[in-house]
């Protein structure tokens, strides 16, 4: 599990009227980060959960998440594999994996895995938006004019379509 350094000594500006000073604080601004942070986390679990995702792949998003913003992409994807090992239909897994992928200039497999959340997505109009925009990306990165504009095409059908 990666340890992410939040103690590090913040600076911020607070006017003081005629004049601008330079405050430094150790023991406040972490914790103002720290509940930021906590309240972000709070957001993604309650929007990932409003999506019919189960607890037990609710947790390896959550793993997933925290090994990419610690800028371990690696330990993210095996992650995500894991919680694919016990839920294989799950669409969320699927698409974020495939983001990993696009992040790490794979472009062939993110455009796979992408179509494999597509599968299992029913329903879930925004997620099939996010993976048509993967597939786009992926196959300009590839020189896919034809592919990408395939999936430009799809993302704005889904993304007029009303629910």
């Amino acid at each position: 599990m990666p340890v992410e350094d939040r103690s590090a000594t913040i600076s911020s500006q607070q006017d003081t009227g005629n004049e601008s000073n330079l405050i430094t604080n150790t023991e406040k601004e972490p914790e103002s980060i720290q509940a930021t942070m906590a309240a972000e986390d709070s957001l993604r679990q309650e929007s990932i959960s409003a999506q019919s995702t189960s607890p037990v792949a609710l947790a390896f998003l959550e793993d997933a998440d925290k090994y990419t913003i610690a800028g371990d992409s690696d330990r993210a994807v095996a992650s995500l594999e894991r919680g694919l090992d016990i839920e294989p239909k799950n669409p969320w897994l699927w698409n974020r994996l495939a983001s990993e992928r696009l992040k790490q200039k794979m472009w062939a497999k993110a455009i796979t895995l992408a179509k494999k959340s597509n599968a299992f997505a029913s329903g879930h109009k925004q997620l099939k938006i996010d993976n048509w925009q993967i597939i786009s990306q992926a196959s300009t990165a590839l020189g896919d004019k034809e592919g990408a504009r395939k999936a430009d095409k799809m993302t704005e059908r889904f993304s007029t379509e009303k629910t």
